[in-house]
């Protein structure tokens, strides 16, 4: 099949941001596998244009991985990103299309980056590679979409007031 480009263009990819630690488990007969699936993940993004630039969007990711106060034997890792995205100057999408576009494949992508720079960052630690699981895309989005809501909704009770 012939690739059809996408009207979503990734210009950049950048870690502005991550912190590595390594527990040293106590146990020497551990299994790996369950270890590392074992960890709490916290993911957050910020989906914004970029003022006075025509065209151009950035993307804010995060995750933290056992960071939480009952962390466990192995890694504690946190990666930040930003992702720089542009449309096709030919492009016949609404300003609405762009945006539920930044929303899914965008966001998606910049997951992806970020799961490839934890990929390549813990090849060299001592439990070797981790690799960010699959993310419940739809989940995570209507998850921010109901926090920005609520956001929304306090910051207009506070003006009436």
């Amino acid at each position: 099949m012939k690739l059809i480009k996408s009207d979503l263009i990734l210009e950049e990819f950048f870690i502005i941001n991550s912190n590595y630690n390594f527990i040293e488990p106590q146990e020497s007969s551990l299994n790996k596998k369950e270890l590392l699936e074992g960890y709490e993940i916290e993911i957050d993004f910020i989906v914004r244009d970029i003022k006075n630039e025509e065209n151009k969007y950035i993307i804010f990711t995060k995750v933290d991985i056992n960071s939480d106060d009952s962390k466990i034997p192995g890694y504690d890792i946190f990666a930040e990103g930003v992702s720089i995205f542009s449309f096709n100057v030919n492009s016949k999408l609404t300003d609405r299309e762009k945006s539920e576009f930044l929303w899914s494949s965008g966001v998606s992508i910049s997951i992806n980056n970020l799961r490839n720079f934890l990929s390549s960052m813990t090849s060299y630690c001592p439990l070797g590679k981790y690799t960010l699981p699959s993310v419940d895309l739809t989940s995570l989005l209507n998850t921010k979409k109901e926090m920005l809501n609520k956001s929304k909704k306090k910051v207009k009770k506070k003006v009436k007031k």
